[in-house]
């Protein structure tokens, strides 16, 4: 049972808000401590691996946006169950986006393999930089 509970467990940063804002102004850092701060019911949230994608693939926050960030993780290597789900389930549920999934998976196979990277050894980084570098759009 703790193998499968492993498995669904998104892995977190030990770093808390007051750091992500303390972080330079056009760091990864500092936009992800925006996003939580602006995105999440919590009063000191704690940032997930899917946060650090959120702040990197998405510009509004919605389902469709949300689907279409793991259609551009699955283009970028990612086979994860939860993934796997994800798509399926945006695609029944969506299907008039189906063309708007299929160019976000397309601009994840374009983009350099990021998905598994450590992301939370880069917050001090520019983000303009790792878009770049990874070839992220």
């Amino acid at each position: 049972m703790n193998a499968m509970k492993s498995l669904f467990k998104p892995k977190k940063a030990a770093v808390s808000m007051d750091e992500l804002i303390n972080y330079p102004k056009d760091s990864l850092g500092f936009h992800l401590g925006c996003f939580l701060f602006n995105n999440s019911c919590e009063s000191d949230p704690i940032p997930e691996k899917e946060d650090v994608y959120r702040t990197l693939l998405i510009n509004e926050v919605s389902n469709k946006e949300e689907i279409a960030m793991y259609y551009y993780l699955f283009g970028n290597g990612d086979l994860s169950l939860p993934t796997l789900f994800v798509m399926a389930s945006g695609a029944m549920f969506y299907p008039h986006c189906i063309s708007y999934f299929y160019k976000r998976y397309r601009d994840g196979r374009n983009a350099l393999r990021f998905y598994d990277l450590d992301h939370f050894r880069m917050l001090h980084l520019p983000l303009q930089r790792i878009k770049d570098t990874f070839l992220i759009r």
